[in-house]
């Protein structure tokens, strides 16, 4: 048994998948200054960080906290890992959680590379740079998830004998709660066709040209509907959209749901959605492969090292709300050629993906690490 300090907001699905893991044998204790973490193994001890109260209730965005606290959150870190005292720190986030860690000095550190650090945000502002590679540069090991993620980040200064690159996706873990006719039922849609979106409502991930398409799907394929889940701060801005398009009867905004609950109503639809302009490996891109549900999505690096356009999905232009229109009428209107790209994805997956092989290697790496410190 290891004793391991994750240390990460607690609010991706990726929290939930490593934690799951980490937490069966090893002893973790999960650190964090966000205050509502949500997807954190019961198994694993929660230590909240405080900042002092003067600076945490400042009204900030919580990058803009980061930014200007990065060497105070770091000190606070470093007083909880004395009091811990674990054997290795996995810092998530090589801009945030993964510099706070690599700050401490603590060794073996982890960095697990999130995506946006290493391909937006270390491109657009210098500050954010120097942290990625700073963090990646004193990591003993540095987990990603695609090739895109793992040139950029070798290009910030990362060694490139100490990276271990696999997809974070446990095929196993795809449990639809209720049947395709039984959701289809209930949301009284059980004719027609269903497009999926399950992509944050930030600029990032580009919904907003899903929205602007649905005008011409509808009108040359009146039975599609929509069913788009997440939340975040462009929410409004969509239903309002959505509302002066004038196709509210075919758009269903489901919110931010459990994961359970998201794979459940992507199992009931026809074609899932992406329109990202960033990505390394997309879970919600793999999660639709798994369940045999065909993709469109935009033709950027970290979706082209799973989808053939025309093979397993298609790929479209980003910001190209007409292209994704007609992607999404050629399947609404082709019954058997969703099934063939859907099963080829399937396939795809399953031949691609061995979550226990990776997580065997995973445990091999800790114990390497812990064994040389």
């Amino acid at each position: 048994m290891v004793s391991i300090v994750y240390a990460h907001d607690g609010t991706s699905v990726y929290d939930e998948l490593f934690l799951k893991h980490l937490t069966q044998k090893n002893r973790v204790y999960f650190l964090t200054f966000n205050k509502e973490p949500r997807n954190v193994s019961e198994k694993a001890q929660l230590v909240r960080m405080r900042e002092p109260c003067a600076f945490s209730e400042l009204n900030l965005l919580e990058g803009l906290r980061m930014y200007l606290s990065f060497f105070l959150r770091a000190f606070i870190l470093r007083v909880h890992l004395r009091r811990v005292q674990p054997q290795l720190v996995v810092g998530c986030m090589a801009t945030k959680y993964g510099f706070y860690s690599a700050l401490t000095g603590f060794r073996p550190l982890v960095v697990i590379v999130w995506g946006s650090d290493v391909l937006v945000t270390s491109k657009r502002f210098f500050f954010f740079r120097f942290m990625a590679k700073y963090a990646l540069k004193n990591a003993d090991a540095v987990i990603l998830d695609s090739e895109i993620q793992e040139k950029a980040a070798v290009q910030l200064g990362c060694r490139p004998d100490r990276v271990f690159r696999f997809p974070w996706f446990d095929l196993g873990s795809i449990l639809p709660q209720k049947s395709r006719s039984e959701v289809r039922e209930q949301l009284g849609w059980q004719d027609n066709i269903l497009v999926f979106s399950a992509r944050g409502h930030e600029p990032i991930y580009g919904v907003e040209y899903l929205i602007e398409a649905i005008p011409e799907v509808v009108e040359k394929e009146p039975r599609s509907r929509f069913l788009i889940v997440g939340d975040g701060p462009l929410t409004e801005s969509f239903k309002q959209r959505v509302r002066q398009l004038g196709v509210g009867k075919y758009v269903k905004f489901l919110g931010r749901l459990p994961r359970e609950e998201t794979i459940t109503y992507l199992n009931a639809s026809d074609i899932n959605v992406s329109a990202s302009f960033s990505d390394g490996t997309s879970a919600s891109l793999l999660e639709a492969m798994a369940l045999a549900v065909p993709s469109v999505v935009t033709n950027i690096p970290g979706n082209m090292e799973w989808i053939l356009d025309g093979g397993n999905g298609c790929l479209v232009p980003i910001r190209d709300s007409k292209s994704l229109a007609e992607r999404i009428l050629v399947l609404a209107r082709d019954s058997e050629s969703r099934q063939e790209l859907g099963q080829e994805a399937r396939r795809t997956v399953e031949t691609r993906v061995n979550w226990l092989e990776h997580m065997k290697a995973l445990d091999d790496l800790i114990q390497k690490l812990v064994m040389e410190a």
